[in-house]
């Protein structure tokens, strides 16, 4: 099974190993820009580095990715139906989400 790691370098090549030695920074960037704490990458990443964590009180999810267009994409899907039972989109920018986390027995 290929790592998370050589997924990105197959598919972007030299963008993709510059984002991967980029991400620490860009991770505490984001930290201090949206108040971030806690961030650890879930178990299964394949093409985008998700990681889960906490704004404030706030269980989150922050993914992070090269497919601009498809974070677009997912960010419009979640909002067009926002209120019907997905998760919130706290923010979107440049290959960012900021999700609210499901939390079973409570979301």
């Amino acid at each position: 099974m290929k790592t998370f790691e050589q997924n990105i370098i197959d598919l972007y090549g030299d963008k993709g190993r510059q984002w991967l030695g980029h991400l620490p920074n860009l991770l505490t960037q984001l930290a201090k820009t949206y108040g971030l704490s806690n961030l650890k990458p879930v178990s299964n990443l394949s093409y985008n580095y998700v990681l889960s964590g906490f704004q404030g009180p706030q269980p989150i999810i922050l993914k992070l990715g090269l497919d601009v267009d498809g974070i677009k994409r997912e960010a419009a899907a979640l909002m067009a139906f926002e209120g019907s039972g997905v998760v919130q989109v706290f923010s979107e920018n440049t290959g960012l989400l900021l999700l609210e986390c499901a939390v079973p027995g409570f979301s």
